[in-house]
């Protein structure tokens, strides 16, 4: 018969072992974080989560995506140009997709990071619920910017100088650097002073730099994050409704051939759209029928590489496409 666990381990052992497994896998405590606290070597830690798995203490569960999914994905990236798509399941019972999308495109992200990699955040429901889903690891001193001002009147989590600094708690020992100016503003000339100021330019210069951007994708309806939170005139969505725009991507406006909307782009802060297509990997979350329109817009602007949406919406793009 196979001996249990403890009988292969003294209790102060079997304790410590638990106690180890727990932070990492219950907390999401990261090794060197675990290390530091129980003041142990991290090779140390590492030994314990290997023999906590090893032991049976720990048993992890691999779900694959759903064959049918991954076609799909496979498909959907042939039709909009796009390096890859990933397509998150819909349980039946679920009338929001957006926390199994943001869970699949955190475990992307995470896969993605290494020490030192330069991450630009946007900002919005869905890279919130994003950043919400990412979990402390043996990744650190990761250089972490915003990629587009504030929001004037946004609710509290979906900033994106909060999606920054929670993202710098996350990994340990990471920079942050703060675009402290919103994304649009009342006129061309407010834009300008804060264009001209330093620390916006020198902001701005950072997030250009980043090897990896995370953005979401608005919709046109009226009650978008970004019409709802910012200083955007019912005229303005008119006058942007009037030139095509389909949706909104880092605070910028596109078409449905995903050409830039330039409505606004005299009060806008936020990267231009040339500075957003030269990071090397940006990855599109979106999620929700609603938004099938502005995501294929957005893809069709050549600055996606990677989108990650739920299977509802993916089917609809495809049927649309043909």
């Amino acid at each position: 018969m196979r001996a249990r666990p403890a009988a292969r381990a003294d209790a102060q052992s079997l304790d410590l072992l638990i106690d180890v497994a727990t932070r990492h896998y219950m907390h999401g405590s990261s090794q060197l974080e675990i290390a530091r606290d129980l003041n142990l070597d991290p090779s140390t830690i590492s030994r314990y989560l290997k023999r906590a798995r090893d032991e049976g203490i720990v048993r992890i569960e691999i779900v694959a995506p759903r064959r049918a999914n991954v076609e799909m994905g496979l498909a959907l990236a042939r039709a909009l140009g796009l390096g890859r798509v990933l397509v998150a399941e819909v349980r039946d019972d679920a009338d929001d997709p957006l926390d199994g999308v943001a869970a699949v495109a955190a475990q992307f992200i995470a896969d993605q990071l290494r020490r030192g990699t330069r991450i630009g955040l946007g900002w919005g429901e869905a890279l919130a619920a994003v950043v919400g889903h990412l979990e402390a690891g043996v990744v650190e001193a990761l250089q972490v910017a915003q990629l587009a001002g504030g929001l004037a009147e946004g609710r509290p989590g979906i900033q994106g100088h909060e999606l920054v600094r929670r993202m710098t708690e996350i990994y340990p020992l990471s920079r942050a650097t703060y675009l402290h100016a919103p994304s649009i503003v009342d006129s061309a000339a407010i834009r300008d002073a804060f264009l001209a100021d330093r620390s916006v330019q020198a902001a701005l210069a950072v997030a250009a730099r980043s090897d990896i951007a995370l953005v979401g994708i608005g919709d046109m309806e009226a009650d978008a994050t970004l019409f709802k939170a910012s200083h955007i005139l019912s005229a303005d969505r008119d006058a942007l409704l009037a030139n095509g725009a389909v949706g909104s991507m880092n605070a910028r406006f596109y078409d449905a051939a995903g050409k830039p909307v330039g409505h606004l782009d005299g009060r806008t802060v936020a990267l231009e759209w040339s500075q957003l297509g030269e990071i090397p990997m940006v990855i599109a979350v979106a999620a929700g029928t609603h938004k099938a329109e502005a995501i294929q817009g957005a893809a069709r602007t050549r600055c996606i590489d990677v989108l990650v949406t739920d299977e509802r919406t993916a089917a609809i793009m495809l049927d649309a496409i043909g």
